[in-house]
């Protein structure tokens, strides 16, 4: 009969995620998605209406315009980098 303390200190094995690690990555994954797609939305809606006249974007009018033609999954992946790269959560 095998014990958990046989396995306990093997060095190949690695430790497992717990439900709630696994679940905290999906929701910051999803998080990564939505965020992306509000985004590209809201980028979208300022050049429609740029076009119709109702608002000026001026000097960022490149930049919205190269937003709302970027993939979801380019914006997700730059958020979720961005993300990474702040404040540690506690």
């Amino acid at each position: 009969m095998t014990t958990n303390k046989q396995y306990a200190g093997a060095r190949h094995c690695k430790p497992k995620q717990t439900s709630g690690a696994i679940f905290m990555e999906q929701a910051r994954y999803l998080g990564d998605w939505y965020f992306a797609w509000c985004w590209r939305r809201k980028m979208r809606r300022l050049v429609n209406l740029e076009e119709f006249g109702q608002v000026r974007l001026g000097s960022a009018s490149e930049r919205v315009h190269a937003g709302a033609g970027m993939s979801l999954r380019m914006i997700a992946a730059r958020q979720a980098e961005w993300r990474r790269s702040g404040p540690a959560d506690d």
